[in-house]
């Protein structure tokens, strides 16, 4: 106790009283009553000695007992960094340790996050080898390898931009690279593929890919602003979800803007440098010749075999749309009739199975643990399990990634499988735990997967929320027991109170102060038989935390028996105080347990959730929509309201978000088409292509047996609205230049057809089979030459590759079949005497209200007709 200062004048000095405990032995020799003869010490009555709390719960990892350490990264943070910095530390202090205590590092995220790194990594070098391979093949050795420099050059301007923002590397970051390799090339591709067609022409070099640089300018701006605008919408995805995904377009839309300064730019200049006039090829040669001047029905090869198929189709416009359409029907027939479902994330194995032990009653710490070590023993007997790690005491284990822990959960066991090479599915694995613990008498097993994407809990979450607390427990039960005779559903539970009983003391306040006590002194006193009375804390020297000093009866005379026995002091007739029994004045009552008391937005709610038995078959949004149904069939009060949460409640939103990112990426390409050609039906015919490859995305579900995934597959389908656009683009922008020169609007549709199938065919088929490895989930590590086939951290991705690449081979067609069919339609269509108004014609110097006619395919020059 600090006692001020003394000043003497001839100094001063701080005066201090010492009252600080520093040991047992200082507690000991407290005085706590004196007389006149004798005094008596704390210990003459008691014991101190320096002990453990009393166990709430325990821990063990491999069957022994253990203290584990749970590490938890912050908010930005590398992962694997931060792990191996705690790697460090720790082996640095366990080189003091003594030999007995042994140390186990369990569940390391950053062993899965690199996993799925490398995974992505390998994935990446894989897409660059098959898009270098198709590249080189198509262009040449010199012309592929400019292409192949815009791949490196824009992943290292994109990882300044993204390191300059702040961004750390993450799997969804590295797949959007991987998405990447395949369309960043597109930009160069046209450039170089242009320059190529003006040496075979015989200019130079320079001259030729400074021609392809202004030539393809506003088609390569166009489409890279367009992709960019399909991307921006996914930025404003609500909740969880939003900021999950929000990497994806954020990471496409700097490397695509980086491969747009390469293709526009760097290119030009390092053709100009390194490009050469390829080899003299009579058949190439002539192709080109053929194709741009001569006579289209000479071109030869597969591209004279597609420019007179492309005369077919322009030939009977009217046949190839209602073609086209048949196919869009069946394949939404195909889709609705023998598709898997909607998911609201993707299903993938896991290296991990969390299993929740629940049982009802009165349970102390160590019945809770031989409840939780009798199903351990149980695990530990599954083949494909690495390490166990078993802890107990109730739901203070949970964590909101969870769903939700039971009521009534008394443990947990958490296992950790071996790598997916060397075991059985990981579901097996669960079903065989879920197997073996399902029959134990007097206690629930849950076995859960931790989820992958954004947290949902279990597979079916409902609210039921009402002022009227009666009104609320019935609602509640009816859903419960409803939901406990369904035979697709497992581990039913609820939030209401757990069957169980708690002591309350009930005070007679009169008689209680007729010996002089009060609430305050009674409650302190039975505190002697629970926990302690908290008398102070210290601050030992070999600790770094206060220690408190709490004052209790021996265990021997503690429990619910010492309640009866228990004595209180009261004051005595001649001043010293006497012990009476409690009973005088309190009685004990057993009373109906509560856990808690849970409010949402003011309103009293229960939560009854329960998992679906995927060995059924039966995907969780179906099970909500039948239980909707049954629940719009009772007879509830309208106080109550029933409200259906987790997967089904994001899955709601971000279906509705999709729908609405659509229809604004749609909006924003739109904007884009009409600056570029301005022309409603043009641009409305792009559009029409991007709807259709979203179609065949659909087809991909159906051919590869996925479910479709409204996180993976949506993001996959709205990413292909931007790659498709690209490939219109190139075709309609030729068709435009050719029109604009006076040709035969027809026969611009064939020309423009021939010369931009290569690189429609190779900005295609580079994306598609930048994708294909992930979409069938193989990973080829180059430095070990290993080859892995449908391991878990590729298997996320195949979903939203099976979208993209589905769907750009369904545009494929649509832009080498339909586009050119709906470009000769307007013509076709006034040749049969169907008239639309002025048409506007660029460049050839007629009057702006002039309309010009065509009397057939072959016509060279227009007939023009001013006066009408």
């Amino acid at each position: 106790i600090a006692a001020g200062s003394l000043d003497t004048g001839h100094g001063s000095f701080a005066v201090k009283v010492p009252g600080v405990i520093k040991n047992a032995e200082d507690v000991l020799n407290l005085p706590i009553r004196s007389t006149a003869n004798a005094t008596v010490t704390l210990k003459d009555v008691a014991d101190v000695r320096r002990t453990f709390y009393d166990p709430t719960g325990y821990a063990r990892i491999g069957n022994q007992p253990s203290i584990a350490i749970n590490v938890t990264k912050r908010i930005g943070a590398n992962v694997i960094a931060n792990n191996l910095a705690v790697r460090e530390l720790v082996d640095n202090a366990v080189k003091s340790w003594p030999p007995g205590v042994h140390l186990s590092y369990l569940f390391d995220e950053s062993t899965y996050i690199h996993n799925q790194l490398n995974s992505l990594t390998d994935s990446i070098v894989l897409a660059i080898v098959l898009v270098m391979i198709i590249v080189v093949g198509a262009l040449g050795l010199r012309s592929g390898l400019l292409v192949g420099i815009s791949i490196p050059t824009s992943f290292l301007m994109a990882f300044i931009v993204l390191n300059g923002i702040g961004y750390t590397l993450n799997f969804m970051i590295m797949y959007s690279l991987l998405l990447a390799v395949g369309i960043l090339v597109d930009g160069a591709i046209i450039v170089v593929e242009y320059a190529d067609r003006k040496m075979t022409e015989g200019h130079k070099p320079k001259q030729a890919f400074a021609e392809a640089a202004v030539r393809m300018f506003w088609p390569v701006v166009s489409a890279t602003m367009a992709m960019i605008g399909a991307f921006l919408p996914m930025l404003l995805w609500p909740g969880v979800v939003g900021k999950f995904i929000s990497y994806f377009p954020i990471t496409l839309m700097v490397v695509l803007s980086a491969a747009l300064i390469v293709a526009l730019i760097f290119m030009p200049v390092l053709g100009g440098i390194f490009g050469k006039a390829p080899p003299h090829d009579e058949y190439h040669e002539r192709a080109v010749e053929a194709s741009e001047t001569g006579d289209w029905h000479d071109i030869p090869g597969i591209t004279g075999w597609y420019a007179k198929l492309a005369e077919r189709l322009t030939r009977f416009p009217g046949r190839t749309l209602l073609g086209a359409l048949g196919i869009v029907v069946v394949v939404i027939g195909l889709a609705v009739g023998l598709g898997k479902g909607v998911e609201f994330f993707v299903d993938t194995d896991a290296d991990e199975a969390v299993i929740l032990i629940s049982a009802r009653g009165n349970l102390s710490a160590a019945e809770k643990r031989d409840l939780v070590m009798g199903v351990e023993r149980i695990v530990a007997t599954v083949d494909g399990i690495k390490s166990i790690y078993t802890s107990t005491g109730g739901q203070t284990f949970g964590n909101g990634r969870d769903g939700g822990i039971p009521v009534d959960n008394i443990g947990r066991i958490t296992v950790e499988l071996k790598d997916y090479s060397h075991r059985r599915p990981g579901k097996q694995i669960q079903a065989e735990i879920t197997r073996k613990t399902e029959h134990l008498a007097g206690i629930s097993v849950e076995v859960r997967q931790p989820q992958q994407g954004p947290p949902t809990g279990k597979d079916v979450m409902i609210d039921v929320s009402s002022d009227n607390p009666a009104e609320l427990l019935s609602v509640t039960d009816a859903v419960r027991r409803h939901m406990d005779g369904l035979k697709e559903l497992r581990n039913v539970e609820d939030t209401r109170a757990l069957p169980g009983i708690e002591w309350d003391l009930d005070i007679d306040r009169e008689v209680a102060s007729r010996f002089g006590v009060n609430t305050q002194e009674i409650g302190t006193t039975v505190q002697l038989i629970t926990n302690g009375i908290l008398v102070g804390k210290y601050r030992p020297d070999d600790a770094n935390d206060e220690v408190d000093i709490r004052v209790r009866y021996p265990a021997s005379q503690r429990g619910v028996h010492a309640l009866d026995d228990l004595r209180i002091a009261v004051p005595g007739l001649q001043g010293e105080a006497e012990m009476v029994p409690l009973s005088n004045f309190v009685k004990l009552r057993p009373t109906q347990q509560v856990n808690s008391i849970e409010r949402i937005d003011g309103h009293r709610v229960f939560h009854v959730r329960a998992n679906m038995k995927k060995e059924m078959g039966i995907l969780p949004s179906a099970e909500v929509v039948r239980l909707k149904q049954w629940i719009l069939h009772q007879n509830f009060p309208h106080e109550v309201y029933v409200a259906f949460k987790g997967a089904d409640e994001q899955q709601n939103e971000s279906g509705a978000f999709l729908i609405e990112a659509a229809f604004l990426a749609l909006f924003m390409i739109a904007i884009v088409l009409l600056a570029l050609f301005n022309s409603f039906y043009h641009a409305g015919l792009i559009l029409l292509a991007v709807v259709l490859a979203m179609i065949g995305a659909l087809l991909g579900m159906v051919v590869m047996g996925q479910t479709f995934s409204l996180i993976m597959t949506g993001t996959g389908m709205l990413a292909l609205a931007g790659i498709v656009v690209n490939h219109n683009i190139v075709l309609i922008d030729t068709f435009h230049r050719l029109l604009e020169s006076g040709m035969d609007p027809v026969e611009a549709v064939i020309r423009s057809s021939a010369q931009r199938l290569r690189p429609v065919f190779l900005t295609t088929i580079t994306a598609i089979g930048g994708l294909l490895p992930m979409m069938f989930a193989i990973e080829i590590d180059f430095a070990t030459r290993h080859v892995t086939v449908g391991a878990p951290s590729a298997s996320m991705w195949a979903q939203l590759s099976t979208a993209i690449v589905f769907g750009l081979a369904f545009s494929k067609m649509i832009t080498l079949g339909l586009v050119p069919a709906m470009l000769a339609l307007p013509y076709r269509l006034r040749e049969r005497g169907f008239t639309f108004g002025a048409v506007p014609v660029k460049g050839i110097g007629l009057p702006a209200q002039a309309i010009v006619r065509w009397s057939g395919a072959g016509v060279a020059e227009p007939e023009v007709h001013p006066a009408e």
